[in-house]
């Protein structure tokens, strides 16, 4: 997928959000009042809406009927999404829990890697050799 920095009034607004949710300026549980939102990213309703679609997918918020739109827990973030994980790491506010998860990422990575290229390996083909 492809990342959301500098693509336009919709991927501004993303990021904007995005580092908010994350730096905790928006807290979780945090019910968000879309008309100051709009009214402060200067963007239209409908830019914020397809903004926090694309939040929603990544489990950051949800909508609910009655409640609005709010900030979802971090435990049901989808941590290991490229955008999620950048977004982490670029503002440089990580804590020791999203060094820990890049730590356990890489331990899971050297798990299965070399796995999945001895499979590679045995399963190539003469074709495969002169691709390469």
């Amino acid at each position: 997928m492809t990342p959301y920095a500098r693509r336009g009034v919709h991927g501004q607004t993303v990021e904007t959000l995005a580092r908010r949710v994350l730096s905790g300026e928006i807290p979780e549980g945090a019910t968000l009042d879309l008309v100051a939102l709009q009214s402060e990213l200067d963007v239209s309703l409908t830019a914020l809406r397809e903004s926090l679609k694309v939040l929603a997918a990544k489990g950051m918020v949800d909508a609910r009927q009655k409640r609005g739109t709010f900030v979802r827990a971090r435990a049901d973030w989808n941590l290991l999404d490229a955008d999620v994980l950048r977004w982490q790491f670029a503002g440089g506010t990580s804590s020791d829990a999203d060094l820990g998860l890049l730590r356990n990422l890489g331990e899971v990575r050297g798990i299965i890697e070399p796995a999945a290229v001895r499979l590679a390996a045995r399963r190539r083909t003469d074709a495969d050799l002169a691709e390469l």
